[in-house]
């Protein structure tokens, strides 16, 4: 009998957002999903920002333009997004809008995060909210494994301290998050890329969370 047998898809959410710390299985995660759902996928598009090899390997002096560059990308990709039928059938996306929020508040200095804030303020009232966000959280040291393996040539400057500080603040932000339901996974413990069984158990988990905090496995 197929895994998918006795997989009910009626009651999902229409819009799912998949988030996390680079490096944590967000694109994976994603494109599964869109594998079992045949959901329509929004997936960030960050090698297109002229700024980001320069970015990693001198952050104070690239950090705005790096910032405001993926916050105008990250608006015209949602506002062609918010103009489609969300409800023709599920659609999932590998970033949460108020991600540009998060890396700017680290990366950016006082005067330049007032002036990405006040932008972000005027863009951020028509972008579409998502029905369950899926927040994906791993130790530090599998977060540097997994981005040394996959050989990206911009992300070989990232050192541990970016990442541990972009961790803590992803904890801070959705220890507290209560705009949408929130589904929190460990993708230290399951490989989704791997097991489709994971994939399943993680659909009908999705299922449940209608509302409130909810975790996996």
């Amino acid at each position: 009998m197929s895994l998918l047998d006795d997989l009910d898809t009626s009651g999902l959410p229409g819009y799912i957002v998949v988030e996390g710390v680079i490096g944590v299985g967000k694109t994976t995660l994603v494109k599964r999903l869109s594998e079992f759902l045949n959901a329509r996928t929004v997936l960030e598009v960050f090698e297109e920002n002229p700024f980001l090899a320069d970015f990693y390997s001198d952050r104070g002096r690239y950090a705005f333009q790096t910032e405001m560059f993926f916050l105008l990308s990250r608006y015209r990709q949602q506002e062609g997004f918010a103009q489609e039928d969300l409800f023709s059938r599920h659609a999932v996306s590998d970033y949460l809008f108020s991600k540009c929020r998060i890396f700017a508040g680290l990366t950016l200095s006082e005067p330049e995060f007032a002036l990405f804030d006040k932008i972000y303020g005027i863009l951020e009232q028509s972008v579409p909210k998502p029905d369950l966000v899926i927040y994906l959280h791993a130790p530090v040291t599998d977060l540097m494994d997994r981005i040394a393996s996959r050989g990206r040539t911009f992300e070989q400057a990232m050192d541990r301290d970016y990442i541990s500080g972009l961790l803590g603040i992803y904890t801070d932000v959705f220890a507290h998050y209560n705009d949408t339901p929130l589904l929190t996974v460990d993708t230290s413990t399951v490989d989704f890329s791997r097991d489709d069984a994971a994939v399943v158990a993680l659909i009908k988990e999705v299922g449940r969370a209608r509302a409130g905090r909810r975790s996996f496995p």
